[in-house]
């Protein structure tokens, strides 16, 4: 689990592996967490569209490195192969990372919607 301010919970055999909010990295607007296929690492990110890597999670970019001002990402979702990640917006924005591919978004297509909350890879 992961809260607002990027604290990481484990329970279980899952090791720790790095607690955002310790990290020197302040933030208060943790949307969501994802983990990379082999479960030794984990994204989260922000509203913002910040992205940080933790453990084996490699860090691929992020839409404020993009420049890219945004304040609605929901979720993050790693690709099958942990070589790439989307970025999911409320309002069925998608961004893509590394080897994620764009297959469209919701605003492309004219869908106008604002309850978007997360999304799955389907293969």
């Amino acid at each position: 689990m992961v809260g607002r301010d990027g604290g990481v919970f484990t329970f279980g055999q899952r090791p720790l592996l790095r607690v955002p909010a310790r990290s020197r990295v302040s933030v208060t607007d943790i949307t969501g967490i994802a983990s990379t296929p082999d479960g030794q690492g984990y994204y989260v990110v922000g509203a913002n569209g910040a992205v940080y890597a933790f453990g084996d999670a490699k860090s691929l970019g992020s839409l404020p490195g993009l420049g890219v001002t945004v304040s609605n990402i929901v979720s993050i979702v790693p690709t099958p192969d942990g070589g790439g990640y989307w970025l999911i917006g409320s309002d069925g924005g998608v961004f893509a990372f590394g080897d994620a591919t764009s297959k469209g978004s919701l605003p492309g297509v004219g869908v106008q919607v604002n309850n978007v909350v997360g999304a799955v890879p389907t293969g």
